[in-house]
């Protein structure tokens, strides 16, 4: 399975975890994500400015990369 990127604040970062995708379904396309606290996420991002992918761990967004 191909990890998603996901744009946010306008750079592309690579989510390792902390992500789901909906049961398919007709009416659902196939890039739609279900995202874990996306807040702490956009703020993990601003803080770790050089990262390109994070993951979901403790309930923390992690830099990884």
């Amino acid at each position: 399975m191909a990890l998603p990127k996901v744009t946010v604040r306008d750079r592309e970062v690579v989510l390792l975890s902390g992500f789901e995708r909906p049961k398919r379904e007709q009416e659902t396309p196939r890039s739609v994500l279900v995202i874990r606290d996306e807040d702490k996420l956009r703020r993990s991002v601003m803080k770790d400015r050089d990262a390109v992918a994070f993951g979901y761990v403790a309930g923390r967004w992690i830099a990884s990369a």
